[in-house]
């Protein structure tokens, strides 16, 4: 049952607009949208009355990006490096990052405790292989 859940949930965030399926240039995103400004990725959405953003953005001082959760204007959650993971890890692109941060808004939508996410989480996101190793992107 966790396994279908978790396939379910990969599967609403890349129906609801992945990075790559093209983007606007625009500066507000209309609800479930994913935008692009230069290297910066936003997704928004509004469930119940609540306003949940996610914006992925590179970090200052390497090469990865981080995210950004947002609920109702407020920041809730900013992630610099891949959770689950051993050690420092960054995102490699705004995808990954957006991706990953859709997940997390998602749980916090479907649960009163504080999201959390999973290895296979990860694998299913294509940002670790099988194995739990993270995927050289470069």
């Amino acid at each position: 049952m966790r396994r279908l859940t978790t396939i379910i949930l990969i599967a609403t965030v890349f129906a609801t607009g992945c990075a790559s399926g093209g983007h606007s240039s625009q500066n507000n995103a209309a609800d479930g949208n994913t935008l692009s400004n230069g290297n910066t990725l936003t997704y928004d959405t509004t469930v119940q009355g609540k306003k949940y953003s996610v914006v992925a953005q590179p970090l200052d001082t390497t090469d990865g990006y981080s995210y950004t959760i947002s609920v109702n204007g407020r920041k809730f959650i900013h992630q610099t490096i891949i959770p689950v993971v051993e050690g420092f890890h960054h995102f490699a692109t705004a995808e990954d990052a957006l991706n990953t941060g859709k997940v997390v808004v998602f749980k916090m939508m479907n649960t009163s405790d504080l999201p959390a996410l999973t290895t296979q989480d990860l694998i299913m996101l294509g940002i670790l292989t099988q194995d739990g190793n993270i995927k050289d992107k470069k």
